[in-house]
Order: structure tokens, then sequence, then C-alpha cells
């Protein structure tokens, strides 16, 4: 998949736009490219780490510890345990081990919590890019909307021109009036400010979708194809924000048995070796080498601690009180996002069926206009009909264009936001 995201996204040597893009190469570079999915992406790499650092509390801890002392004037000679005015070295070194091996699975159970934290992450985030993606599908359909318009100004502006010169020849043989070569010259700057407002639209559009794509913001348009979207889609997933829900049930459970845990007794086994050595400066007694007596001073132990919670303030019961509390919220959150999908899978449908008889209306609406901008402008040639009544029906004409362009795209998002909301996968 990321090879053909290259391979999509590479540009022609020499002109600077981008390779043909369909939807769905798209939705794969704002998936990619997009900064709120970057740092989506960021927060569940620190999620993994939350497992990790989690995850060490049921390892052993060991620790190493050094220490030295020098003594100067008045001290007490360990030997006679009486007072004495010499220096002396003495130094203590050991290695320490604490194993873990019961704390009510408090560890065990925060562990599971926050391995589901990190799903849930990773749901939160899928939602966030396929919010983003349908942002991107929108900016999409708007910029073929926009060129639509485009080209629809462009025809009309030549159409025009061409009526504007056939007029000025038809008053050079008298079968015109100098008014409707002035009310043609009006249509025609009107048909040039449309065009040039139509392309600035075009251009917001294709300024639009680059943002929300995480594209380079620059004014070279983008070569996108736009290919027919099928209307049954059998590949679907359970839903990113049921899935969401769920893992939040699931994690307040595990929180709650982290916070029963704590009313359970804590054991942990402890061991660890010991040495030290001892020497008194400038005297001329003789002491063992420092080896010897990191022999001879060698210790070991080894202990078992056990402790059994008896009061805290009330802590331990809080604990649970809040997180049953956490866990009931989740479940009512959980059927409440259920309700509300089904809800807006319900207005999806609503929609689509909605957008398809209204494209069917426009369609029968645009060809009843051109039969009658047809002739409307024959009349015009053959002078039963002046330049204010084709501009009426060009205009009626140009309305009927747009609107029909508007309802298929807006049929094509709806199914799009129906199939999504089915379980369906917006980027293939």
């Amino acid at each position: 998949m990321r090879l053909h995201v290259f391979i999509s996204l590479l540009l022609f040597a020499g002109h600077g736009v981008y390779a043909q893009m369909s939807l769905n190469d798209c939705l794969i570079y704002a998936r990619d490219h997009a900064h709120k999915n970057i740092i989506s992406r960021l927060e569940i790499d620190r999620a993994k780490a939350d497992v990790r650092l989690t995850a060490s509390n049921l390892m052993p801890y060991v620790s190493m510890s050094a220490s030295g002392n020098m003594s100067f004037g008045r001290n007490i000679d360990p030997e006679t345990n009486t007072y004495d005015n010499k220096q002396t070295l003495s130094t203590g070194f050991g290695l320490q081990m604490s194993v873990p091996l019961f704390d009510g699975l408090v560890n065990i159970n925060n562990l599971k919590s926050a391995r589901v934290a990190r799903e849930r992450l990773r749901q939160s985030a899928r939602i966030d890019e396929d919010a983003i993606s349908m942002e991107v599908i929108r900016a999409f359909y708007q910029v073929s909307y926009c060129k639509a318009m485009t080209l629809q100004m462009e025809e009309q502006l030549n159409r025009d021109r061409e009526d504007l010169k056939a007029t000025e020849r038809g008053v050079e043989i008298g079968s015109k009036s100098g008014a409707d070569v002035a009310e043609l010259k009006a249509i025609v700057a009107n048909d040039e400010y449309e065009l040039l407002n139509q392309r600035n639209l075009l251009a917001k559009a294709y300024l639009n979708l680059r943002s929300l794509m995480g594209m380079d913001l620059t004014d070279e348009p983008l070569d996108l194809v736009e290919t027919d979207v099928e209307e049954e889609n059998t590949e679907t997933v359970k839903h990113p924000k049921i899935a969401e829900a769920e893992l939040a049930v699931k994690g307040s459970r595990y929180d709650l048995r982290a916070a029963k845990g704590s009313y359970f007794p804590s054991i942990s086994l402890n061991g660890g070796v010991s040495t030290s050595y001892y020497k008194m400066i400038n005297t001329h007694a003789v002491y063992p080498s420092f080896a010897r007596q990191w022999r001879d001073n060698l210790g070991e132990y080894v202990g078992l601690s056990f402790s059994f919670p008896i009061f805290n303030g009330f802590a331990s019961a809080n604990k649970v009180r809040r997180a049953s509390i956490a866990l009931k919220e989740n479940e009512v959150r959980l059927e409440q996002t259920i309700y509300q999908l089904e809800k807006e899978t319900r207005e999806a449908e609503l929609d689509y069926l909605s957008s398809s008889d209204e494209l069917d209306a426009a369609t029968r609406r645009l060809e009843a206009e051109e039969i009658a901008f047809t002739a409307t402008r024959r009349k015009f040639e053959l002078g039963q009909s002046s330049a204010i009544d084709l501009y009426t029906s060009a205009s009626k004409l140009a309305a009927a264009k747009a609107g029909v362009e508007g309802k298929r795209i807006q049929k094509i998002i709806n199914l799009i936001t129906l199939r999504y909301c089915k379980g369906g996968k917006l980027i293939n």
C-alpha cells in the first residue's frame, strides 16, 4: 500500500504537478501526512511506553550501593570502644534485590488496563482519522464540483460570445437591433465575472484539500481522478466508535479489580549481599588488604516482607467507589454510542434515498431546461425573443446543471457515509 502511495505521488518531471490521484490516494496521503493523524500516532507510541512502564512494576528491582567515610578528630575505636583521635577510613558495598510476590493482583490488573488503554487510544486515533477522511472526501468532491462549474462557465461564456458575434452580424444586415448587442455584451461581461469567481472558488477548493491532506500549500492544481463508488461494500468491520466504547468498559473493569486489590496484603522477597573495608590512617597497625576484607566481611541475607493494610483513611474504599462509578459511566456511554450510531445509520439511509430521488428530479429538470433553452435560443436567432429572454433561459439552464452536479456529488457522499455507519472502511 505504501508503494502505491509513493507511486501515486511522484511528480511529473519538469511540470511540478502531482500524478493522477484518486479519492483513495488522497485518503491514504492524508492518513500518512495529516498533522492530527501524526499526533495520534505519537500518542499511541506514548501509550506503548506506558504499558512497558506499568509492566516494570511486576519485575524484580535490583540496586547496587556504595559508601565511603573518612573520620577526623575524636572518634570511637571499634576495637576498644573508646574515644581516640585517630583518622579512620571505612567503606561499604552492597547489592540488593526485591521481588514482588503478591500485591492483590493490583499491578497485573494495572498492566491489563494499560494494554486496553493502548488499544482504546488506537480506536480513538481511527475515529479521528475517519473524521479527517470524511473532510477529505467532502473537499475532494468540492474540487470536482468547482471544476464542473468552471467548465460550465467557460462553455457558457464561449456560447454567449458566439451569440454576440452573430447578433453584431445581424445588426449589420438589419435583423437585430443595437439594444440586443448591448444586452449580450452585458451578458458576456457577467459571464467573465462569474468565470473569474468560479476559478477563485476552485483555487480555494484545491487549497482546502491540500491543507486537510497535510500537503504542501502551493498554487499547483492536483490531477484528481474521480472513480465510481460501488453501492455495495461487503467488507465491514466493527465501527471504531463502538470498539472504543467497549474498550472503555473493559478498561474500567480492570481498574475496579486493581482498586479492590488494595484491600489484600502485599508480599515481597528481599535479598542481597554486602561487604565493608576498614583502616586507620597514620598508624603502624597492619590491617588486612582490601581484597581480604572484601572476602572476610562478605555477607548475604534473604528476607520475606509482609504488609497488610488495616486503615489508610478510607483511601481504598474511595478508590473502589470511584472505579465503580467510572465503570457504570462507561457502560451507559457504550449504550449511548450504540443508540447514536443506529440513529446516524438511519439518518444516512434516509439521506441517501432522498438524494437519489432528488438527483432523478434534478435530471428531469435539466432535460426540460435544455429543451426550453434550445427553443428560446432558436427564437432569438429568428428575432422572436429578446436577449433578456435568452439570458433568463440560460440562467435557468445553468442552475439546473449546477443542481444535477450538486445532487450527484451529494448522493456519492451520502453513500460513503452510509457505508461507514454500517462498518465499511473509508480507505481501501
